[in-house]
């Protein structure tokens, strides 16, 4: 016979609480691939991986921070050096199918960043030098890298279709209004301006691709190389360590890099 509604209700509530009671299904652990450049490895943060060899890989990285902090299974490929290219030639066949977080941070080395590095930032090179190597990477943007990009980033989703894609841009390398040995002013703001641009067109191929775009100007900004006497959270030239040259420091990861990718992941 079927109950009173009343003492049906009653009858309901134990089960109710046992279901409030019981504990929630924890998440499974985020499954991590971080791909890109030396800014994803972590160049200059220290503490490499002697595995990873000539592409630094380092455990200071943003990559690797974000990973320990949420208990992630990381597969970082980021390589020094690494292009658009390389990105999706040699590190996206190491991303699995049910990986459900990717970081991306590349472009520069399409645009040739390390020699504009050699032909500006330093005092023993010509205005006309700088001019001609700031030329051609501006070239490359405009008629090489947008391709190069939407090429990747298609790559990408196929790789890791159901994954939360976070893409960084770079840091103004160089604080300008300051006194500087490595540049001119003229050269340092047309280097940042060069940074710009490249920032807005990974901003613009990302979001045409739905993935999220990763600012890290904003917080970089007054912790330049040139700062003059501020925190400077990235390298102007090491001698001892060429390769780590004007890329962030360890500060520059955790506290540049690191905080701005995580906010939106």
């Amino acid at each position: 016979m079927p109950l009173p509604r009343p003492v049906a209700a009653l009858a309901a509530v134990p089960l109710l609480c046992a279901a409030l009671a019981a504990p929630a299904a924890a998440d499974p652990a985020p499954r991590y691939a971080a791909l890109g450049d030396s800014y994803a490895a972590g160049v200059a943060a220290g503490s490499y991986d002697p595995a990873s060899g000539d592409c630094h890989r380092s455990g200071r990285g943003y990559p690797a921070l974000w990973a320990a902090a949420h208990g992630a299974a990381l597969t970082d490929a980021a390589c020094s050096a690494a292009g658009a290219d390389d990105v999706r030639r040699d590190q996206l066949p190491k991303v699995a199918a049910d990986t459900t977080v990717v970081t991306l941070t590349v472009g520069g080395n399409d645009l040739g960043f390390t020699s504009a590095a050699v032909d500006c930032l330093q005092p023993l090179t010509t205005d006309a030098r700088c001019e001609r190597t700031l030329d051609t990477a501006a070239h490359h943007l405009d008629d090489d890298l947008p391709g190069r990009l939407d090429t990747l980033y298609s790559a990408v989703r196929a790789a890791a279709p159901a994954a939360r894609v976070v893409v960084t841009g770079y840091p103004r390398l160089l604080q300008t209004g300051t006194t500087c040995l490595l540049a001119t002013e003229s050269r340092r703001q047309r280097f940042n301006a060069l940074t710009d641009r490249l920032d807005e067109l990974i901003r613009r191929q990302s979001a045409a691709h739905g993935f999220a775009f990763a600012d890290v100007r904003p917080v970089f900004d007054g912790h330049g190389t040139c700062g003059g006497g501020k925190e400077e959270w990235i390298n102007g030239i090491v001698v001892s360590h060429l390769w780590e040259s004007f890329h962030p420091t360890a500060d520059g990861q955790a506290r540049g890099y690191l905080p701005t990718v995580a906010a939106l992941l």
